[in-house]
């Protein structure tokens, strides 16, 4: 009998815990992930593999994908990256020489491009098939493109909307989750501008931010909602842009070790380095490779977009020169195909290298790097110096911060030389300040009170758990633009400042006229 009575208490006080602690397991996802970005999916997948790890049911629908496991279902877009490169023609290597300005046009096509390759993909009916009454719990959606597929939304009844990016904190994520950007001291993400702008960067990242916020409100969300109208026959679905602002909560990939200080609304939630994972060792072979080197390892890749095999022959060359010039250094080199040049015995070229066990190495002593938001993460994390060549989007910002901070030196894509590679790796390789810097800059990163991978789980999982929650939301797009920044209230100050100034400057005028109309009148 008491032990019956035992176990009754146990069922209560675990039935309790559930209760107050809001454990959640076995909950249906789904995933619109749909930036084609290979290092987007690198970014996302960390998150939706724990989610796996921690007993929920995923189904992504992506243009990128692994393969189908248990509760993790990939639904491919297959027309996506077909669409854009062979179909439409989009070239990055040629998109890296356009001004801020052109980019933001270029990257109109790009969201564009990759909605019409998506609403064309056979992927989408198979979602589309899914009954409308299938229970999803939360709907997990990158969106850093757009919202092309929000309309599955509508179609499964709104459960609640997590939005989340790799991208850092674009300037567009005011418009989905409302708070304030504030231009004076956060450049747009194509400018490689710092924190203290002078006047005229002020004036030319507050141009371009407006820019680009017209031509997402008045250019691309209106095509993007004539497109899915077309293709999705939902009735009464909504404005897209509407659909996209019902987020409840935002998931960033920044971190104010060296991202831009802004203030977040509470319902935005900082998680830099989430898919930073604990290292492993390397291979036999890197290892033997990485041992030998007199003085220590140095890995060169150019991420997931801009691959080494496209960069043409002549720059392959000067990097495979310069490096034979280094021989007390042995270079590991990311390259996605055969290279018909013959390699010095420092170096090795690999289709594919574990970037995040390297950079852990304590014989890894610089990263030649494209300067991309996860790979200056992930060099951040362990304490590696950069030598930076920026190509395009964030890539400059993210270098110029770098160069600030002192942790790295550059290369100019378009003006390289033999020479110049080799001065600048060995400037970094032999100046300790930019390894001391980068140690620096390690330490304040993984100083946290929580893993930023658990961060991410946690608010998703509180979302599950509170789906109706509403008191973190900013009330900036209740408010709307005059409201939300004040403008009425300034305007009416300008009115109060003018008539005050007017009021004495008529008085007197009023006063000398009159004086000159009774002076007229004596004279009469």
């Amino acid at each position: 009998m008491r032990s019956n009575v035992s176990l009754l208490v146990l069922f209560v006080l675990a039935a309790l815990s559930v209760r107050w602690h809001g454990i959640v397991q076995g909950a249906n996802i789904l995933c619109i992930m749909t930036v084609p970005s290979p290092s987007h999916h690198i970014w996302n997948r960390v998150i939706m593999e724990e989610l796996v790890n921690r007993g929920h049911n995923l189904t992504v629908v992506s243009q990128d994908g692994d393969k189908s496991r248990t509760n993790l279902t990939y639904i491919m877009l297959e027309r996506v990256y077909s669409t854009l490169y062979e179909e439409e023609g989009m070239d990055l290597l040629e998109m890296s020489k356009e001004t801020p300005f052109q980019s933001l046009f270029s990257f109109k096509e790009f969201y564009l491009g990759m909605c019409r390759g998506a609403l064309k993909s056979d992927g989408l009916q198979v979602i589309l098939n899914y009954p409308d009454s299938f229970p999803f719990d939360l709907v997990l959606y990158d969106f850093g493109c757009g919202p092309c597929l929000l309309p599955l939304l509508h179609k499964f009844n709104y459960p609640p909307l997590v939005s989340l990016t790799a991208f850092s904190n674009p300037p567009y994520s005011v418009d989905i989750v409302g708070g304030h950007k504030h231009y004076a001291y956060t450049p747009h993400f194509a400018l490689p501008y710092s924190f203290d702008m002078s006047f005229a960067e002020r004036a030319y990242n507050t141009y371009l931010c407006l820019w680009d916020a017209g031509l997402r409100m008045f250019d691309v969300m209106p095509k993007l909602d004539a497109m899915v109208r077309e293709r999705f026959a939902f009735e009464n679905l909504p404005y897209i842009q509407d659909i996209e602002r019902r987020t409840v909560l935002m998931l960033v990939n920044t971190n104010p070790t060296f991202d831009a200080p802004e203030p977040l609304a509470p319902n935005v939630i900082p998680i830099g380095g989430a898919h930073i994972k604990s290292p492993e060792p390397l291979p036999n072979d890197l290892e033997q490779f990485v041992a030998k080197a007199k003085k220590g390892a140095v890995l060169f890749s150019l991420g997931s977009n801009i691959r080494s095999d496209t960069i043409g022959e002549e720059r392959q060359r000067m990097f495979i020169e310069a490096f034979r010039q280094m021989p007390d250094y042995h270079f590991l080199w990311k390259f996605e195909s055969q290279l018909n040049i013959p390699l010095p015995p420092n170096v090795i070229i690999r289709p594919w290298l574990p970037q995040n066990n390297i950079l852990n190495h304590p014989r890894t002593k610089g990263f030649i790097t494209h300067s991309g938001g996860l790979s200056t993460q992930e060099a951040s994390w362990f304490g590696v110096p950069l030598i930076g060549m920026p190509f395009f989007v964030d890539q400059h910002r993210n270098f110029k911060r770098s160069l600030i901070g002192g942790v790295a030196e550059g290369l100019d894509f378009a003006t390289l030389t033999t020479e110049k590679i080799r001065t600048t790796v060995m400037k970094v390789l032999e100046t300790p300040i930019y390894r001391e810097n980068m140690q620096r800059r390690a330490a304040y990163f993984r100083d946290q009170p929580d893993k930023p991978l658990d961060r991410a789980i946690w608010w998703i999982e509180y979302v599950v758990r509170h789906p109706t929650v509403q008191h973190l939301r900013s009330p900036t797009l209740m408010l709307g633009t005059i409201k939300a920044n004040l403008l009425d209230v300034y305007l009416f100050f300008v009115a109060v400042i003018i008539c005050i100034i007017s009021l004495p400057v008529v008085i007197v005028r009023r006063t000398l006229c009159r004086r000159q109309r009774q002076e007229k009148k004596k004279r009469q």
